[in-house]
């Protein structure tokens, strides 16, 4: 993650993020299975095999997003089938019908840009492949936003681009492919498709039915705007109390980008009130303490660890804080609260620990 921008406090913070993303930022579901650090089969070339992927955060459609990708769409032309569904909707854990759904059939409200390989006369489908900006989780063409547009046979066992561009203050959504633009539509998907809503889960959804594809996504690059809710400040109640009276406290709003001792907002907004507590008692000790939990090699968690600590201690000095007042130190996976053989015990476990105390008089 490049850049952070974070808002008043008394607004959802949004924040940016350009980079490719790990499997780790998406939920699988279905078929779907992972087939390297960047890529997902969506579906098994056999009969009614469906799948889909979802990123865990929500984006806003209020702020523009390139999303970079490489699509294949099987090995198999004339009788290979169905395609997949590019999906912006609400609710990252619905999947649609398989089939000439290709797992966005019945998902509303929502848009969803079409890459079709078969035709579905009765839906209005042309005879070639072809790409469309579907709404509201219907497939049939009669209800496009833009399209049909025929494109050059995807059915050839090759990754192809894919670049999808949006652009808010123009309204206008443009889509690429192999460096060709094959669709553009202009209009206020904002207020007619989410009644103004601008936090939505973007998606990949795949499908088969009578006939079949292997079909899959590989993740280039994503740049677009995350939505953050605002999180309650643990340091606006009694864990305050906790700290001052000289307590080992964890405080689960310190965040960071997976893998990495890039702090997220919603860290900010907690470490804003922390530091705003030590201004508040000069000479006080400040010890930060760094945990992860036991993913991965126990040097490289250390090492996370001690980065992660560093990491907070270089912000509240860049709040105010002197470096005197700071002794940050990492402890690796040696001390877990919770059980690492779940994943939310993991979570709990990476976390940042602080004491606070009083000088000697």
């Amino acid at each position: 993650m490049r850049h952070l921008y974070l808002l008043l406090l008394f607004l959802t913070p949004v924040f940016a993020i350009a980079q490719r993303p790990a499997i780790s930022d998406f939920r699988l579901s279905g078929d779907a299975v992972k087939t390297g650090d960047r890529c997902i089969q969506l579906t098994f070339d056999q009969r009614w095999s469906s799948g889909s992927i979802w990123y865990k955060e929500a984006i806003s459609l209020k702020s523009p997003f390139t999303m970079e990708l490489k699509v294949m769409l099987g090995c198999k032309n004339r009788d290979g089938a169905d395609g997949m569904v590019f999906v912006f909707h609400p609710n990252d854990r619905r999947v649609g019908y398989a089939g000439e759904g290709m797992g966005f059939s019945g998902l509303r409200p929502s848009i969803g840009i079409e890459i079709d390989t078969w035709e579905n006369e009765h839906l209005g489908d042309p005879g070639q492949d072809h790409i469309a900006l579907l709404r509201d989780g219907s497939v049939a063409h009669y209800r496009n936003l833009e399209g049909p547009n025929p494109i050059r046979n995807i059915e050839d066992c090759t990754e192809h681009d894919l670049r999808i561009n949006w652009y808010p203050n123009r309204e206008q959504l443009t889509i690429y492919i192999d460096g060709r633009q094959v669709l553009f539509y202009q209009g206020d998907l904002l207020n007619e498709v989410f009644r103004g809503k601008d936090k939505v889960y973007w998606g990949v959804t795949s499908g088969t039915g009578q006939y079949s594809n292997r079909q899959s996504v590989c993740i280039e690059k994503l740049d677009f705007k995350l939505v953050e809710e605002r999180p309650n400040l643990e340091l606006a109640g009694p864990k305050a109390n906790r700290l001052i009276d000289g307590e080992f406290i964890s405080l689960s709003n310190i965040k960071f980008e997976s893998g990495s001792a890039k702090l997220l907002p919603a860290s900010q907004m907690e470490l804003d009130e922390l530091a705003r507590i030590i201004k508040a008692r000069p000479g006080w000790k400040l010890d930060i303490l760094g945990h992860t939990d036991n993913v991965g090699s126990a040097s490289n968690n250390q090492q996370l660890s001690e980065r992660r600590a560093r990491a907070v201690a270089k912000y509240l000095q860049e709040k105010g804080i002197p470096e005197a007042q700071l002794n940050s130190r990492g402890l690796g996976e040696r001390f877990p609260k919770h059980s690492n053989k779940s994943a939310a015990g993991r979570l709990k476990n990476r976390r940042v620990d602080f004491r606070l105390s009083k000088p000697i008089a």
